[in-house]
């Protein structure tokens, strides 16, 4: 017990108790539940509670995951991705609707309400000890609970790592990100559409984006390391330049921890998941579909009596295609125009990179698809810069439609 506080030890003992209810949690949460264990949810916060979150995620991933619909909690179906680089920009189709956007509010209470778990709120975690039977979690409420098994999935600043020495006491691999939801007029709805943006060359080693939801737009910027202020200039500077006004927008920060190696994530009885766990992708930054898989991985370990493995799961269903998406963020970040111009511009680059979002594929994958297709998008490309020469714009995207809509 801590000097001076006064720590109440509950009698009831849970088969897991899960720090956080985000993505990793509440997916945990649902997984042992449905298994009939006695599960207890601790979150700091109140459910529903804002996250600062772009929200772009894939349909088809949830449909794998999850047997219940999130229909309720969808804010816009995307059709197409635009990217920008200074005054260039190029728009790709998204087929079959497969990307949608949702706020993190809803989205994780929306998992949360489908779990069959005991809900605490208002209270995080202070303090964890383990022993060799079990795991005793103080609450900065000054309650104690105990449990066989934990999960820590209570973020990037993890109380729980911290408390047992996982993934601490190392330099973390960490980015930034501001994010605003920005009130739009209908005529900056419209020309935003359902479309997600990405806009490259505003900052180093990142990138910005404008992410339309129901009845206004998501608008961040992130970046590996970045000087103090720049980027707060830089939201500025694109909310400028698109006619967004920040006044009656609140801007928030996260820190979002980008995996780059194999790192100590579970004990004998404490796994942890998601941004605890250090699982976001290292390039992009993307975080909820690996915060869902890797719970529903922490779940599956504890209803197999295998915590120890747990570790070893997530480096083969995660962390390997994390190991190529380093070398992919190397080169995007260090050659951005090349990558601009003979990679995202590629149509078949954003399916890879969309499949690999849906969980149909990994960087393996993406970067053999990029690489493979390059012939026929330069030779593509060229034909519809010829085409445009002789009969305009409307016949060069009719070359460049024959082809990337029949691949």
């Amino acid at each position: 017990m801590d000097r001076g506080r006064n720590v109440t030890l509950r009698a009831e003992h849970y088969d897991g108790i899960i720090a956080g209810a985000g993505p990793a949690g509440a997916t945990a949460a649902y997984f042992l539940g449905a298994a009939g264990r006695r599960v207890l949810v601790l979150e700091k916060g109140t459910p529903p509670r804002y996250k600062p979150c772009g929200g772009g995620l894939s349909a088809h991933m949830l449909d794998k995951i999850f047997p219940f619909s999130f229909d309720p909690v969808v804010e816009t179906r995307i059709q197409a991705v635009t990217y920008a680089l200074g005054r260039h920009s190029v728009t790709v189709p998204v087929p079959d609707l497969g990307v949608q956007t949702v706020m993190r509010d809803r989205f994780d209470a929306h998992i949360l309400a489908h779990a069959r778990a005991e809900v605490r709120s208002g209270g995080g975690v202070h303090k964890v000890t383990e022993t060799t039977e079990a795991v005793t979690v103080e609450t900065t409420t000054g309650e104690a609970f105990t449990a066989r098994y934990l999960i820590g999935a209570d973020g990037a600043n993890s109380v729980v790592a911290r408390s047992l020495g996982l993934r601490w006491g190392r330099r973390k691999n960490l980015a930034a990100a501001i994010e605003a939801e920005v009130p739009a007029s209908p005529e900056a709805l419209r020309r935003f559409g359902q479309a997600l943006w990405i806009l490259f060359g505003d900052i180093r080693s990142g990138y910005a984006w404008v992410f339309p939801k129901a009845d206004h737009l998501s608008v961040g910027i992130a970046a590996l390391r970045p000087r103090p202020g720049e980027l707060q200039a830089g939201l500025a500077d694109i909310a400028a330049r698109y006619g967004l006004s920040l006044d009656q927008a609140q801007v928030r920060g996260h820190p979002i921890p980008l995996y780059a190696r194999r790192e100590r994530i579970a004990t004998a009885h404490t796994l942890l998941a998601g941004d605890a766990a250090g699982l976001a992708d290292p390039l992009s930054g993307e975080g909820i579909r690996l915060a869902i898989k890797s719970g529903k991985l922490a779940a599956q370990a504890i209803l197999g009596e295998q915590p120890g493995s747990y570790p070893e799961f997530v480096h083969r269903e995660i962390g390997l295609c994390h190991t190529f998406g380093l070398g992919v963020a190397w080169l995007f970040y260090h050659f951005p125009r090349v990558c601009f111009w003979f990679g995202v511009r590629n149509p078949f680059a954003t399916r890879a990179y969309l499949a690999m979002l849906a969980d149909r594929a990994d960087y393996p994958e993406v970067i053999l698809q990029i690489v493979g297709t390059l012939p026929v998008f330069l030779l593509t490309e060229t034909a519809a810069a010829l085409a445009g020469l002789i009969g305009g714009p409307e016949r060069r995207e009719r070359v460049r439609a024959a082809v990337y809509t029949s691949a």
